[in-house]
């Protein structure tokens, strides 16, 4: 995520220029640089939870450096708006790669969207998605069968559940 204006781009979209400047698909990129096909999609399309081990291979591939900075936070509203039906459908539609996000969707299948949106989702997109389902929904959608022990762990913490992950014994 890029929240400094003055700034380079998003490092998805970092990505996406060299390997389109290459000629190269999504598949090629993925070949040489030892990933997925669908990682790369999600990376370009703002999915912000990158293995520094991954963006080396992914830099090397391309030809670029790597540099992780640490750069002064920039003032921003702590609580994000509640986006429309259409918006927030838009901007998580790059999630739904194995068929179109409708903005019914968001209504009547909650839990598998936001169970995507906490997998798979940006910073942003998981903003929004709070902004407009709410903790509980994001709570509920934590706890399903589909979300990782880890990001089940994350959820419970930031919403105030249980402090150890779901697979540790009790002591």
């Amino acid at each position: 995520m890029n929240d400094n204006s003055t700034g380079p781009p998003p490092l998805g979209q970092q990505i996406r220029v060299l390997r389109e400047r290459r000629g190269w698909t999504l598949a090629e990129l993925a070949r040489r640089a030892g990933t997925s096909g669908p990682a790369l999609h999600r990376y370009e399309n703002g999915w912000d939870r990158f293995e520094v081990g991954t963006l080396r291979r992914i830099g090397a591939a391309l030809g670029a450096r790597l540099e992780i900075r640490l750069l002064p936070a920039t003032r921003r509203s702590a609580t994000a708006r509640r986006p429309s039906q259409n918006t927030l459908a838009k901007m998580l539609s790059p999630l739904f790669w194995e068929r179109t996000l409708r903005v019914s969707d968001l209504a009547e299948h909650v839990g598998w969207v936001l169970e995507r949106v906490l997998t798979a989702g940006s910073r942003e997109q998981v903003r929004a998605a709070r902004a407009f389902f709410g903790d509980e929904a994001v709570r509920r959608a934590a706890e399903r069968r589909g979300v990782d022990p880890r990001t089940r762990h994350y959820w419970r913490l930031i919403l105030g559940g249980s402090d150890r992950a779901p697979e540790s014994p009790p002591r």
